[in-house]
């Protein structure tokens, strides 16, 4: 490993700075909807109570089956006739299933995966074959969460509390004409209780593996006419302490010993995966207006580094809050409006030791390929970075039902955000790497951002109309103008037809954007990565059939088809003067088809069978496998309430292999299952709840992929465990 003075070796994939940085075959075995079973002496006395248990039953199936959605129109629609391929997970599902934060419930939905991000330690997803920690839209309750640093939501949400989640809503698929920025290939909206959900006070905690501790409470009440709901929230856990035999100093150590130098590697030793969070959120709601905010305090361990090296001082701390006032009035049941005003201000200190302490950075100042010099770091390579984000804006959508069965919505939305107060600290020169013997503040000189302002105009337009009572018809467009980079326009198309009485196929097209974020555009005074404020948006565009048949009250299946072509991706390439350095720039097109099957099996309250399966094949315009995620993916789960005291849910998640980048020769990752068991015992004492769960049961062996740096890849937990205790008040 050589090191010049004006670069060093970084991973492509990397996407903060330098130093930071079987599903229908069940449709045959339903539980036909004419099956009767003749009563013997004793229960025909009892027959009208069994008919009225079976019609609560039913009524239940029914809500469970054929929920309501907003997500893809922004007013409620039957999840049947909503246009987009919609997932929706409940408060019951997550609970059942022992999910511990909310990015384990992706796991389970069609054409999500997730992987490590070694760099940084964040749990991020891939969406439908494209790695889209940054290309998903995250909102909580409508409110959108994404950070404009680096556009993503998920290293300040992946570890969001469950309990105070009463159902996720996904689009799998774009939602820039309804949302604009970021939904390119997908929107997530968490929707929490309502005052009447919890009507008291709900205190959990609980212990699990890597002495993690979670405690929460979940609190709702009405007083006359005000509602307030909320959340409070404490999470510590040491983290994972899997090990990485060999890193990036390692081989380092190697280009350095004939110096006589001693190893500075921590290889083989523990990754540093440790988290702690405080999240507080709180809702209020007075007739037609609402106040509604949200805090994050988050600390944690950054995995390796951002330069895949074992260390042990990095602390990476997440500051988040904030607050929305809206109103939502109904005119004469034909005119709604629903103005809000929000405020978000993000706040980040990236305190990192990038390299050991010791290490030797090898140097080839003549470039001819040979080591002629060595830095030494006795405290190791550090730097510190601190950066604020904050966001005002403001939304006016107005729904019209122009006639019966048709709803003309038009918005108008005004956004400005600023990164503000960037400092910068380092013990090496930020240009030449050389020693710098002590911290040095570098604000003024070499900051590694930039102050920048983004303001963003948008307007939309949407019609929805029930042409007949089983033909629907959406089409709507957006236009978002930003002040540093252009416009961009988003439109959609969606046609759903009922053409059986339990079946429905829909018919979409849908095109997004992904802005590029701050990091891509404004990163500088960095020997490796460089930003580009030239920059274009990724521009994505769809196309989706779908089929959903409902084979009777108990069996609902569906499979859908979509295409993606995606032009403009943002990457980091070496820069045409040859010094080493990566520059953010639009390069290269991907193109993505697949398919996604599910089933579920209602038996009856609390009993039912799930399975999905997906096939995605992402390839870019070369026609070579887009790296990191699998071609098949699964999940099978069978949750059973076998006595009203007990509930037991098994699920397993299957994944295929796994491609490398183009540049690696390693072996593609193999496939691997694993296995969950969660049990809950409930109703034996009031209103008091005892969950245990394991995750991994079978302790499989796998891996996230990892640069060449990292031989091994990035090891994954085996077995743990959780115990949690829930008492309603």
């Amino acid at each position: 490993m050589v090191f010049t003075q004006r670069s060093h070796t970084m991973s492509k994939r990397k996407i903060v700075p330098f130093i930071f940085s079987a599903s229908i075959i069940f449709s045959s075995i339903a539980f036909s909807e004419d099956a009767t079973i003749p009563l013997g002496k004793n229960e025909a006395a009892i027959a009208p109570e069994k008919e009225d248990l079976l019609q609560k039953q039913i009524e239940w199936l029914q809500a469970e089956s054929a929920p309501d959605v907003s997500i893809s129109t922004r007013h409620q629609t039957p999840i049947e006739k909503a246009p987009g391929i919609v997932t929706v997970v409940t408060a019951g599902e997550i609970k059942n299933a022992g999910y511990r934060n909310f990015v384990e419930i992706l796991r389970a939905v069609p054409g999500f995966e997730l992987l490590k991000e070694g760099g940084n330690g964040n749990e991020v997803c891939a969406m439908r074959g494209i790695q889209s920690s940054n290309k998903v839209r995250l909102m909580l309750n409508g409110h959108m969460v994404n950070d404009p640093f680096t556009g993503s939501s998920f290293g300040r949400f992946d570890d969001f509390p469950v309990d105070n989640i009463k159902r996720v809503e996904i689009i799998r698929g774009p939602g820039s004409a309804l949302y604009g920025e970021n939904a390119f290939t997908g929107v997530i909206n968490i929707i929490t209780f309502d005052a009447k959900d919890v009507d008291g006070v709900r205190v959990s905690g609980g212990y699990g593996s890597f002495d993690t501790e979670d405690e929460s409470i979940v609190f709702g009440k009405t007083y006359g006419d005000v509602d307030i709901s909320g959340m409070v929230r404490y999470k510590h856990s040491d983290g994972f302490d899997g090990t990485i035999e060999s890193d990036l100093v390692t081989q380092m150590d190697k280009g350095v010993a004939p110096f006589g130098l001693p190893p500075a590697s921590q290889a083989p030793g523990a990754v540093q995966d440790w988290r702690q969070e405080y999240d507080m959120n709180l809702k209020t709601v007075y007739k037609d207006f609402y106040v509604e905010g949200l805090y994050i305090n988050k600390n944690q361990g950054i995995f390796t580094s951002p330069q895949y090296a074992l260390t042990d001082e990095s602390d990476w701390e997440f500051n988040y809050v904030f607050g929305e006032f809206g109103y939502k009035k109904t005119f004469e049941e034909k005119l709604t409006v629903k103005p809000r005003l929000y405020y978000d201000q993000f706040d980040t200190k990236l305190d990192t030791q990038s390299l050991p302490d010791s290490v030797h950075l090898p140097l080839d100042t003549n470039r001819d390929g040979k080591i002629d010099g060595v830095y030494t770091y006795p405290d190791g390579f550090i730097g510190i970075g601190n950066i604020q984000e904050k966001i005002a804006g403001t939304e006016i959508p107005v729904d019209y039902e122009l006639f019966d069965g048709n709803i003309a919505t038009i918005g108008f939305e005004y956004r400005v955000v600023n990164q503000t107060n960037p400092r910068f600290s380092s013990n090496f020169h930020p240009l030449t790497l050389a020693p710098l013997g002590e911290i040095q503040n570098q604000t003024d000189t070499y900051n590694f951002q930039q102050d920048a302002t983004r303001r963003i105009l948008s307007f939309y337009l949407q019609d929805t109309w029930d042409v007949s009572d089983t033909l629907s018809l959406t089409m709507g467009v957006r236009h978002d103008g930003y002040s540093d980079f252009g416009t961009a326009i988003s439109p959609r198309t969606g046609v759903t037809w009922k053409f059986m009485e339990n079946a429905a196929l829909k018919v979409l097209y849908g095109s997004a954007f992904r802005p590029p974020s701050f990091v891509e555009m404004y990163t500088t005074n960095q020997p490796a990565i460089l930003g580009n404020t030239g920059l274009d948006p990724e521009v994505i565009k769809t196309y989706e059939v779908g089929l959903h048949y409902r084979f009777n009250k108990h069996v609902t299946s569906s499979v859908n088809y979509f295409y993606n072509d995606i032009t403009d991706l943002i990457v980091l390439r070496g820069v045409p003067d040859n010094s080493g350095a990566l520059l953010y720039q639009n390069y290269g097109d991907a193109h993505v088809q697949g398919v996604e099957m599910e089933t579920k099996v209602d038996i009856c309250k609390n009993n039912y069978i799930f399975m999905n399966y997906s096939f995605q094949n992402p390839e870019d315009n070369h026609g070579n496998d887009m790296p990191f995620v699998t071609q098949h993916k699964g999940n099978f789960g069978v949750n059973a309430q076998y006595w009203k005291y007990v509930n037991t849910n098994l699920s397993t998640f299957v994944s295929g292999t796994r491609s490398r980048e183009i540049s690696d020769s390693r072996d593609d990752l193999p496939a691997y299952a694993l296995l969950n068991l969660s049990v809950i015992g409930k109703e034996f004492f009031k209103t008091m709840e005892i969950q245990g769960s394991v995750y991994n049961l079978l302790d499989k062996d796998y891996s996230d992929p990892a640069p060449t740096s990292i031989p091994g890849d990035f090891p994954r937990p085996g077995r743990t465990f959780w115990v949690g205790l829930k008492y309603q008040f």
